[in-house]
């Protein structure tokens, strides 16, 4: 009976901190976009443009409200300002 007891609390924790890992990693996941700044940045230039951030749609979807400056491009500043948030 006691080793039962033990084995099933094992197999709780296990499964556990199995759960919790992967949530945590999904959430992560859902704050920062899928590719970094300098993949994004194809040209080189130190910013992005609309047509470089297309490439992904997160990071697409919120361009507007990230480009703090109104310029039309993400600084690499700002690029890290929106993935943090």
């Amino acid at each position: 009976m006691t080793k039962s007891i033990a084995f099933l609390a094992a197999a709780l924790l296990t499964v556990t901190a199995y759960a919790g890992d992967n949530k945590d990693k999904k959430d992560h996941s859902m704050k920062s976009s899928a590719m970094t700044f300098d993949s994004l940045d194809k040209n080189g230039d130190g910013q992005l443009s609309k047509t470089e951030a297309a490439a992904d749609k997160s990071l697409a979807d919120s361009f507007a409200s990230a480009d703090t400056n109104g310029d039309g491009y993400l600084s690499k500043t700002e690029y890290t300002a929106r993935t943090k948030s």
